[in-house]
């Protein structure tokens, strides 16, 4: 049964779907859908939603970042829907809760879309991987979100490049997601170093903010930034000979080495003694 007025609040991936299921619920083609979102004219929302498909039909009308209204478009937004259009859906996308959700719920639904973790994570890569016909086992499923991370779009996607390399009820080994998705997780622990590597202290937070929330072991995280910054402690120590000074005492040749002589400029020796006492303190906090 469709609605005059969905509030969809919660994961973004999880949100595209269920836009694929009201745009079929309410018979909408693209012809008949319209985006906007919180920077848009509430007027000019309104006016998508009121008037009548050419082809017969609803009308589906998408309004992202809806967490972001302003007081004035949520109040033009509730009159809407107090006596909202029969020939429109409103769907609301948010990641916070809104104003709005009374409103939406007097004539339509309100749906909470959070992510699976943990071992529903899992279940919910092995439901994936069955309905392309699939076959991973726990390990490969752990591997597999260990090497893209617990992003569901990142995760879907890695899904649908396995489906079109193997036939319908392949298995699909650990050893194989690893080879095939190991290098994603070091892109990852990647982007945190260079930061940390660069002084960039809200790039640095920002990255490892995202490790974590996709699910990266800490400690793991936590081993390859101190394996950094111990590179970059003797890259300092022998910064005074120059980049190739710093490759040969680190096995580095070319524009890595030159990076790391670089980076390690920028540093004192005792701030680098100092920052892997601190790391090695906090691995054992870890480990106990």
């Amino acid at each position: 049964m469709s609605h005059a007025a969905y509030l969809l609040v919660g994961e973004s991936f999880l949100q595209t779907e269920a836009v694929a299921r009201i745009r079929a619920e309410v018979s909408a083609d693209s012809l008949s859908e319209d985006s906007f979102d919180a920077s848009s004219d509430v007027q000019e929302i309104i006016t998508a939603l009121e008037t009548p498909s050419l082809f017969g039909g609803r009308r589906l009308i998408v309004v992202t970042e809806a967490g972001r209204l302003t007081k004035a478009q949520n109040q033009a937004l509730e009159a809407y829907l107090r006596a909202p259009s029969e020939g429109s859906a409103l769907v609301l996308l948010s990641t916070r809760s809104s104003p709005l959700a009374e409103a939406v719920r007097s004539c339509g639904v309100v749906v909470a879309l959070e992510p699976p973790r943990g071992r529903g994570l899992v279940g919910w890569v092995r439901e994936r991987s069955r309905a392309r016909s699939l076959r991973l086992d726990d390990r490969a499923v752990q591997s597999l979100i260990e090497g893209t991370g617990t992003d569901l779009r990142e995760l879907d996607s890695a899904l649908e490049q396995l489906a079109t390399r193997h036939d319908a009820g392949a298995l699909i080994s650990a050893e194989e997601v690893r080879k095939a998705f190991g290098r994603h997780a070091e892109e990852r622990i990647w982007a945190l170093t260079d930061a940390v590597s660069e002084r960039k202290p809200r790039e640095s937070l920002t990255a490892l903010r995202r490790l974590l929330e996709q699910g990266d072991d800490p400690v793991f995280v936590l081993g390859a930034l101190a394996a950094q910054v111990r590179r970059l402690l003797v890259a300092r120590r022998h910064a005074e000979g120059g980049p190739r000074a710093v490759g040969s005492a680190l096995g580095l040749q070319g524009y890595p080495a030159q990076k790391l002589h670089k980076q390690a400029g920028t540093y004192r020796e005792e701030e680098l003694t100092s920052a892997l006492q601190i790391l090695a303190a906090t691995d054992l906090d870890l480990k106990t």
